[in-house]
């Protein structure tokens, strides 16, 4: 137990970290809170190992932290909507095994910016919908990529040396 939870608090470390190297990167121009979503990669390599449960911890962890760090209170809202919703969909997606770690980031990608738009609407209006289009290609290309990333990264991290019980 203990040992899995110094991993997570890596892994939540690792998710802080290309958070902030993702803000150093600004895609505002095209849409308001646009990213890459780099931390995202993390939590795909969890459910992709079938840890759902630390997934869950690690996302909510970073999404706490970062938020208290780095931003406004105001955007906890967005993106802790946004994480959650997205990872119980790319958990559940993962089991069906029809879609590989790019199929369910990309799918993670666009719950996360459409779960934020719903957010988004109840708080700001309508006007907000506007922004849909540009959120969903932004989806599609940042999750790819996220996933991409993911994918060669689960072929070479060794997870059943970190977490044993954890079945790769």
């Amino acid at each position: 137990m203990a040992k899995r939870l110094c991993v997570y608090g890596i892994f939540s470390a690792l998710c802080i970290a290309l958070g902030f190297a993702e803000r150093l990167i600004s895609f505002d121009f095209i849409a308001p809170g646009i990213k890459l979503g780099l931390a995202n990669a993390v939590v795909l390599l969890l459910i992709r190992f079938g840890d759902v449960k630390g997934a869950f911890a690690v996302n909510t962890v970073r999404i706490l932290l970062s938020g208290l760090l780095f931003s406004a209170p105001s955007v906890l809202i967005y993106s802790l909507s946004g994480g959650l919703v997205s990872t119980a969909v790319m958990a559940l997606v993962s089991k069906s095994k029809r879609l590989g770690v790019v199929g369910f980031s990309i799918l993670g990608a666009a719950t996360h910016n459409i779960t934020q738009l719903l957010v988004a609407w109840i708080l700001l209006g309508r006007g907000v919908l506007y922004y849909s289009p540009f959120l969903l290609l932004a989806a599609l290309l940042s999750g790819s990529l996220t996933g991409v990333l993911a994918g060669i990264a689960s072929k070479r991290l060794k997870f059943n040396k970190i977490m044993p019980d954890i079945k790769g």
